[in-house]
């Protein structure tokens, strides 16, 4: 009975250069990117507005400087993702 589960599948060099030059597969790294920038900026501005709601504070403070953190923490995260991709 032959093996079902096979330990490891080998591809050659042409393989393995066509699954990475797929557009399919760099579809799906770059909106994986695009994904994660949003919902990093989504998280820093509701995080800052229930800092702002929780210390009863009139203007938006919180919510625009936390908001702007995590707009920079994900344009940072996107610059070092794009530089391993073009790696």
């Amino acid at each position: 009975m032959p093996e079902e589960n096979p330990k490891k599948q080998e591809f050659s060099k042409e393989d393995e250069k066509g699954y990475k030059q797929s557009p399919f597969r760099q579809y799906g790294v770059y909106s994986s990117i695009v994904f994660q920038m949003l919902a990093i900026i989504a998280l820093g501005f509701w995080g800052g507005k229930k800092l702002n709601d929780y210390f009863e504070i009139k203007n938006n403070l919180l919510t625009v400087g936390i908001g702007f953190i995590g707009l920079g923490l994900a344009l940072y995260n996107t610059l070092k993702q794009l530089e391993n991709l073009n790696k």
